[in-house]
């Protein structure tokens, strides 16, 4: 018996320190529990404070983004959203406690950035010592730009033509000139608006003599003489020494048989064809060759533009000769490939360039009267696009048209690139195809010194055209970002694209 009752004493014993320790780590725990529990929720309570803040933090700068567009100045503009931010702040409730808002500026990119500091009590985690949770929150928004040049590039080539394609571009370029110049915006300069459009040539209007090299030549005194000049000088344009006009060199044919018929007997004489003075050709440029040729460079001292001559093959059959002489003579120089005579690249559309003007009703007037016809040497658009937003270029355009500095504060330049094809001319002179000048040439502009924004627009590109090697389209390729690359399959489309692309250039946009 007294065995029995030790054991039972030894279990009453164990019983009592086993509920104890129970009590002990109860003890521990559910306080741990408890306090894990309140952290979670006052977490959760933070971050949606945090999100509410970033919210507001988001409008401020967006706010002051519009009181910079207006003129505020700096300082102004720090109050403004300061002012803002802490008005809203307040609204939050839940005892959040947030700084002033610290704001800055970066003159070279538009930007305004906000950043705040804020304090959010504690509920339960206050319980354990913690009375409060910190974070930071930061935004930045782009302003509008104060000032704005913008070119348009239009392609007008045969297939522009067709599905009435030509007709929906000069709607759409149409509304896009009306959202960046409405009737409502004060003509002040600070939004101007350029034109180029480009074929298999492209026209340069009066600005030829300017962008041109100038040879003046003497008679030739044999047709060796003539050859080796047509060789030497085919790029530059021209002059006649006698009469003071411009020409392009062909073959003159003298018949020696009866019947002077394509397969008889020719001498053939080098000969000059002069421009007329109001012959579309004669203002007809081509992409220029060298170290330059993927560059803004000023013209002149090896940086000139092409001249477009019409081209001879002096070494041609007397068949083909004969088939180009009489297209000379004959038909006014018309053809593009006739025998010997090659006129593609000495013929351009009658629409030149219009240089950075506010003034809307000409702008509109240009695009309603753009016909199209030929070939697609998109990289000459790309070319001509650049140079009209160019400060290189300052001194070919006029006074009231010269580019702004590339680096200026509040001031954004933005081409807008159209095609409905593959880019397939290139002139002879070149080493490099229409495809590889255009992506040297969308390199060089998208260099970062320059910060030129690039939109290209696809209006019913077919799906074959040429692509780079990681599959992207020319228009992919050139663009600034994928974003900044439109397409469109139909007139209405087209018309979208333009607006929003308009609409994006001198839009605020928050920075992610």
């Amino acid at each position: 018996m007294k065995a029995s009752s030790t054991r039972s004493s030894h279990l009453r014993s164990w019983a009592c320190a086993r509920d104890g320790n129970v009590a002990m780590i109860a003890a521990f725990i559910i306080p741990c529990i408890v306090a894990l529990a309140g952290i979670a929720i006052d977490l959760q309570n933070t971050v949606r404070q945090k999100s509410k803040v970033q919210a507001v933090l988001d409008s401020a700068v967006l706010a002051g983004a519009l009181g910079r567009q207006a003129g505020n100045t700096a300082a102004e503009v720090a109050s403004d959203v300061q002012t803002y931010a802490r008005a809203l702040f307040v609204e939050q409730g839940g005892g959040l406690d947030c700084g002033p808002v610290s704001v800055r500026f970066d003159e070279a990119n538009f930007d305004i950035y906000g950043t705040v500091h804020c304090r959010q009590p504690t509920y339960i985690s206050s319980l354990i010592g913690h009375d409060e949770l910190e974070f930071t929150v930061s935004s930045a928004s782009t302003y509008g730009v104060g000032k704005l040049d913008v070119a348009f590039i239009f392609d007008v080539s045969g297939s522009m033509n067709s599905y009435n394609r030509l007709a929906q571009l000069k709607t759409a370029a149409a509304a896009a000139i009306d959202e960046l110049l409405p009737d409502s915006r004060k003509r002040d300069g600070s939004v101007r608006l350029a034109i180029v459009s480009y074929n298999h040539s492209l026209n340069a209007g009066p600005y030829i003599d300017l962008v041109t090299e100038t040879v003046t030549l003497s008679a030739d005194g044999s047709n060796s003489t003539a050859q080796s000049r047509y060789n030497s000088h085919n790029t530059k344009r021209m002059i006649d020494q006698e009469t003071g006009q411009r020409f392009f060199y062909y073959q003159r044919g003298t018949c020696s048989g009866w019947n002077c018929g394509r397969n008889s007997s020719w001498t053939w004489n080098a000969d000059r064809r002069l421009f007329s003075n109001t012959d579309l050709s004669a203002s007809c440029v081509h992409e220029r060759t060298g170290p330059q040729a993927a560059s803004d460079a000023l013209p002149g001292n090896g940086a000139w533009i092409g001249a477009g001559n019409p081209r001879w093959n002096f070494s041609a059959s007397n068949t083909a000769k004969y088939d180009g002489w009489q297209n000379v003579e004959n038909q006014g120089a018309t053809g593009y490939g006739v025998g010997a005579y090659e006129g593609r690249h000495g013929t351009c559309m009658p629409s030149g360039p219009v240089p950075l003007t506010e003034d809307k009703i000409a702008l509109k007037a240009h695009v309603s009267g753009l016909i199209a016809e030929g070939g697609t040497a998109g990289h000459l658009g790309i070319a001509w696009g650049w140079y009209l937003v160019s400060p290189e270029w300052a001194g070919i355009w006029p006074e009231e048209s010269e580019p702004l500095p590339y680096i200026e504060p509040q001031t954004s330049k933005a081409v807008i690139l159209m095609t409905d094809g593959e880019f397939n001319i290139a002139h002879p002179t070149a080493t490099k195809n229409s495809f590889r000048q255009s992506m040297d040439l969308c390199d060089a502009m998208k260099a970062s010194n320059r910060r030129i924004q690039i939109y290209t627009v696809g209006f019913q590109v077919p799906s074959g055209v040429a692509r780079t090697g990681d599959g992207r389209t020319i228009l992919e390729y050139c663009a600034t970002s994928p974003s900044h690359a439109f397409s469109a399959d139909s007139g209405e489309e087209l018309l979208d694209v333009y607006r929003s692309i308009a609409r994006s250039i001198s839009d605020l946009r928050l920075k992610q």
